[in-house]
């Protein structure tokens, strides 16, 4: 009698172990969600304001050249002055194009996040089928180790696709730099 009450104590303990890793799960999974939706919010408001500065630069280019000829007859010094502006304008221009670095970052923490919201859904997926008898505390086990696989396959499939840029430009989740 003391070795059943001892294995149904061990079976529910072992189902409360399963029980708080779907909640831990569940949790990483709702929490990654709304970083992936603030980094594509953040990947947005960079691309918006971008665009933005570039066009307003352009434009006082495009007005600091039309005032230089205009004015590079009459009074040659100020024509100077304005190429000294347009180098500033120019090199705020280019400066400005990094945001395609930062784009291709946040493009690469998207693609990490979601590869983990994938392999969480899947360990998740493991835990919906009902365990046939909730007795048997090495089915809980064996699920809690089947999630917990799954778990870490996704950071490992994270750190070797993190570590190998290039491999696949489209979902590799790398940065090219040059």
């Amino acid at each position: 009698m003391t070795q059943e009450k001892s294995g149904a104590l061990d079976s529910r303990d072992a189902a409360q172990a399963a029980d708080l890793l779907v909640t831990v799960a569940t949790t990483l999974n709702e929490r990654l969600a709304v970083t992936a939706d603030e980094l594509a919010r953040s990947q947005a408001m960079l691309r918006e304001a971008s665009e933005e500065l570039m066009t307003a630069f352009r434009g006082a280019a495009d007005r600091i050249v039309a005032a230089q000829r205009a004015s590079s007859a009459a009074l040659p010094e100020k024509a100077a002055e304005y190429g000294v502006v347009l180098d500033h304008l120019y090199g705020a221009v280019q400066h400005l194009q990094s945001h395609d670095l930062v784009n291709q970052l946040i493009e690469a923490q998207k693609l990490r996040v979601d590869k983990m919201r994938e392999k969480l859904g899947e360990a998740l997926s493991l835990a919906t089928p009902p365990i046939a008898h909730p007795g048997a505390t090495q089915q809980w086990i064996e699920r809690s180790r089947q999630m917990l696989d799954c778990i870490v396959a996704g950071i490992k499939q994270i750190d070797e696709d993190m570590h190998t840029p290039g491999k696949d430009k489209k979902h590799a989740g790398s940065v090219d730099l040059f």
